[in-house]
């Protein structure tokens, strides 16, 4: 990775989206009167940076990435367990505060953590395909298409599992539904700046990666 100008900061801000995922996630806002949590509006970056990762520096590069950021939100979940357990000062009134919004950081970090994985490999890996397919053609197109691909498999999975019991059962699925909307907006709206940054670390890099031999067994680090 050292081998490249700008993958490292692309790295460190890729896991600032992840961490704030975290805290956040079970924040529930109203979107056309569907309940859909707050990181629809930040969450769709990691798909952002894994596109332009996977596209410039390829799937395998991506995935690393991928591991990377699922490691910091482990461990960025351990210390949130271990400020809710930690006895607070006698002077402090508002403890619970704390203990509220982190106490459910490990059902939303487990359950999130799978559905970040899932979507990110499944959307790495549609558009590491569809650019051998087309040729490195149509580029705005892969982007729309793998992240649509990934986006709905992150959505439904999390959603199912980590917002159970805190979203009522009948709104779930207008919920996916919506949040998946609402996150792939987020990408077309993006899409002009995306490729613009695409195009020109490309060029500052020198590295167009083609995944024709790639080995995609998501699990390799």
């Amino acid at each position: 990775m050292n081998n490249y100008r700008y993958l490292n900061l692309i790295l460190i801000v890729n896991i600032f989206f992840g961490v704030i995922c975290i805290p956040t996630a079970g924040k529930l806002v109203d979107v056309f009167g569907v309940p859909l949590s707050i990181t629809i509006y930040f969450f769709p970056f990691l798909y952002i940076f894994s596109d332009i990762i996977t596209e410039i520096y390829g799937y395998a590069l991506a995935r690393r990435v991928l591991w990377y950021t699922i490691i910091a939100q482990v461990a960025a979940t351990i210390f949130f367990q271990f400020t809710v357990y930690y006895p607070p000062s006698v002077s402090m009134a508002n403890d619970q505060s704390f203990v509220d919004v982190l106490s459910s950081a490990p059902r939303l970090v487990l359950f999130g953590t799978m559905a970040t994985f899932i979507g990110e490999i499944v959307n790495n890996y549609v558009l590491a395909k569809m650019k051998v397919w087309t040729k490195g053609k149509y580029i705005a197109v892969r982007f729309v298409m793998s992240t649509l691909s990934g986006q709905f498999v992150n959505t439904a999975f999390f959603y199912a599992f980590g917002l159970w019991n805190i979203l009522p059962a009948d709104m779930l699925i207008k919920s996916i539904l919506m949040g998946s909307v609402v996150k792939i907006c987020v990408e077309i709206v993006m899409l002009p700046v995306t490729l613009k940054i695409s195009a020109k670390l490309k060029e500052v890099e020198h590295v167009d990666f083609y995944d024709d031999h790639t080995d995609f067994n998501p699990l390799k680090l």
